[in-house]
């Protein structure tokens, strides 16, 4: 159950993000170029770690996913493709959404994983993570489309 209300929420989550500003966004320059880099960076670490300690990030993957170490070869790919397309001007919005709907994606294995020691790291607690969740998805949202602009009502 904790697994469907989390997923949900986060789903909500970016929903809200496209739904409140009715599309409206604002580029906001060299911040929002540093904030890509930002975002960018844990994407970078986490897909080498990947396929650099599959078997670790294996033991994250819930037991009703069968072949974890593909799961986590696969994800590995996404992130780090993810990472590049959020750095080419082309591709910056559809890779910001890719990567905010992975970062759901994967949730699961958040909460799995919590409470527990994973290759000698404590992981938080499901409500820390969950919020450490949200605050990623809606930094790389705005890393990708830009200040969020509610409309104004005439």
């Amino acid at each position: 159950m904790i697994y469907l209300l989390c997923t949900l929420s986060l789903v909500a989550v970016m929903v809200a993000f496209f739904l409140w500003t009715e599309g409206r966004f604002r580029p906001f320059g060299r911040i929002q170029w540093l904030l890509r880099v930002l975002v960018v960076l844990p994407l970078l670490v986490s897909g080498i770690l990947h396929f650099t300690r599959t078997v670790v990030f294996a033991t994250m993957v819930p037991p009703i996913f069968p072949h974890s170490s593909l799961w986590v070869v696969l994800t590995g790919f996404m992130e780090l493709g993810g990472a590049i397309g959020l750095l080419v001007p082309r591709t910056t919005r559809t890779a910001s959404t890719c990567i905010a709907l992975l970062m759901i994606a994967v949730f699961p294995a958040n909460i799995y994983a919590a409470h527990r020691t994973v290759g000698g790291l404590h992981m938080p607690g499901v409500p820390v993570r969950f919020a450490m969740q949200v605050v990623y998805i809606l930094l790389v949202l705005a890393a990708g489309w830009g200040m969020p602009q509610r409309a104004r009502k005439r």
